[in-house]
């Protein structure tokens, strides 16, 4: 049953109080196959910086300017952009009463989001011991996200990122089935 969520980010610093230019989030079951539900938010850049002293820092944006030019206008383009907290409420509820919560590396994605929620006054939709690591599980079961199988459409699209984790996630899982380490 998908009662797990995926997170993505992509952001203009890497410091817990960046700049969030969109979200993706995804439920899945990491038994098994696909994602069962998306969501993709695109909060305001400049509500960010200005009225909630959001930070960007140059070398993050320096790195985004070596990106394509589709990931680029995907990522700060101003289309289909939202409130800011409108956008953290939305994926306050997209997470609410879910099972565990997953990022592509511990200290960022799942810490932006507490730093934003923090920000905003709203409490987290997870308890710390619901929180999951991709690059945890990747390391014990010898996946790799960069494996060829594994190529995405578009780098750096958050919802994309996180569908393509999820696969990895799942993938990862079946290899721990198949050595009989979840008991059935």
């Amino acid at each position: 049953m998908a009662q797990e969520i995926m997170i993505d980010l992509e952001t203009l610093d890497t410091d817990p109080s960046c700049v969030i230019l969109t979200i993706g989030a995804v439920l899945f079951d990491p038994m098994g196959e696909g994602v069962t539900e998306t969501i993709y938010l695109r909060p305001t850049i400049e509500e960010q910086t200005e009225k909630f002293n959001r930070t960007i820092n140059d070398s993050t944006m320096k790195w985004w300017s070596t990106q394509s030019t589709k990931a680029q206008n995907e990522a700060m383009g101003d289309q289909d952009r939202v409130p800011f907290k409108d956008a953290m409420e939305s994926l306050y509820k997209f997470c609410w009463n879910r099972k565990a919560f997953w990022s592509h590396g511990a200290p960022f994605d799942l810490v932006v989001m507490e730093s934003a929620w923090r920000q905003l006054g709203m409490k987290f939709p997870w308890a710390y011991h619901t929180l999951r690591d991709t690059r945890t599980l990747f390391d014990i079961t010898g996946v790799r996200l960069t494996d060829a199988k594994y190529t995405t459409k578009t780098t750096h699209n958050a919802l994309e990122d996180a569908i393509h984790q999820v696969t990895v996630v799942q993938d990862a899982y079946k290899k721990l089935d198949a050595r009989g380490v979840f008991n059935k």
